[in-house]
């Protein structure tokens, strides 16, 4: 079993994303944290747990809203299986996150992550895909299309891939390290330490 930590900076605003991933065989956990604020909104915590398979294929996510503006708070339990089927802890089925293979949590570098190490893609190979996006601190869930096109993969030199957020109409070169990890995502996020 391996353990890696990381650290984000929001570069948004003030804001640090902390992670501790570990991997076996069977797959990875990602236990993150993130403390921070948003335009106006007072300061919130949010913390996610991702269960991931050996592929990095998405099996289930837990986002908590810790503490949030006017003492808000929250919880989102979702399994998926590997048809891209999505439920709630209590089994309620999501119809409308059908086909997402991802999470992408707003508040988060490296859900970014995930698309790039499933995906595989070789150089100048593109894929648009689905994800279930998480907004916060509003906590609420929705499919949105996302597009991923390598410039460089990554290895032991690190990687390049842009990232498309086709609900947004912008572009993002993402700088990544040997493994697939987010480094910098401009004007968003900076990685300033790891283990």
């Amino acid at each position: 079993m391996t353990t890696r930590e990381y650290i984000w900076t929001d570069l948004t605003g003030p804001g640090i994303e902390h992670l501790k991933l570990t991997g076996d065989a069977d797959g990875y956990l990602a236990d993150g944290l993130y403390v921070g604020r948003n335009d106006d909104t007072p300061p919130f915590r949010v913390q996610y747990m991702l269960q991931l398979g050996p592929d990095w294929e998405l099996r289930a996510a837990t986002v908590n809203l810790l503490s949030a503006p006017a003492g808000a708070t929250g919880e989102l339990s979702l399994a998926v299986d590997q048809s891209a089927e999505w439920s709630r802890a209590d089994g309620t089925r999501l119809s409308d996150l059908t086909g997402c293979h991802e999470i992408d949590i707003f508040i988060s570098a490296f859900t970014n992550s995930l698309a790039i190490r499933r995906l595989g893609l070789s150089k100048a190979e593109s894929a648009e895909i689905s994800v279930a996006y998480i907004d916060i601190p509003q906590m609420r869930v929705r499919p949105v299309r996302q597009r991923y096109t390598c410039i460089r993969p990554y290895g032991p030199e690190g990687g390049l891939y842009r990232y498309e957020p086709l609900f947004r109409g912008n572009a993002y070169d993402l700088e990544v390290d040997a493994d697939g990890l987010i480094v910098e995502y401009p004007g968003a996020f900076r990685r300033v330490w790891a283990s």
